[in-house]
């Protein structure tokens, strides 16, 4: 009997060039990459099913892959995805922001993918804030949501109170 493969994860693009319909944005982020503009945290916004968190994924590869390791080595080990939809709690953010402060053992970024990041409480996503505006040299975020107008609305509200944030 063969073994049965979910097909998201037999057929999900596992390179740039393999993503469909979304070329712009995989040349933003190659170019990126190859000239060393990596920002400290990203937000990757669209409908249901246009590879936010494909892309995420591939990206999270990528970065710290220098072209001196073997094509099967994805730096697995320094990625950590958190999927926000059910890992909504300010303790799912302390426990984040705990690995955080660990730099990795191989490689030059640990890159955190959080997806849905809509989906966290208010309380989480404050919990979260200072570590997303001040990060460790180290540490990559990015950020996959559906709905962009929510995350927009907690920053303004966190700016009209008076706090800092910078976005592009």
């Amino acid at each position: 009997m063969e073994h049965f493969v979910v097909s998201a994860r037999k057929y999900r693009p596992k390179t740039f060039k393999d993503v469909v319909g979304q070329q712009a944005i995989t040349n933003t982020l190659l170019n990126a990459i190859d000239n060393n503009h990596l920002a400290q945290a990203l937000l990757f916004c669209g409908p249901r099913g246009v590879g936010k968190t494909t892309c995420a994924r591939i990206l999270a590869k990528k970065i710290n892959d220098d072209g001196t390791h073997a094509e099967d080595e994805d730096f697995a080990f320094n990625v950590f995805e958190l999927d926000a939809a059910s890992n909504n709690s300010v303790d799912d953010i302390r426990s984040l922001i705990d690995q955080v402060r660990i730099p990795p053992q191989v490689g030059k970024y640990k890159v955190y993918i959080i997806d849905e990041v809509h989906m966290l409480s208010q309380a989480a996503f404050n919990a979260f804030l200072k570590t997303l505006e001040e990060p460790p040299k180290h540490a990559i975020f990015i950020l996959a949501t559906t709905e962009k107008i929510r995350i927009e609305q907690r920053i303004n509200l966190i700016l009209s109170l008076g706090g800092g944030f910078a976005y592009e």
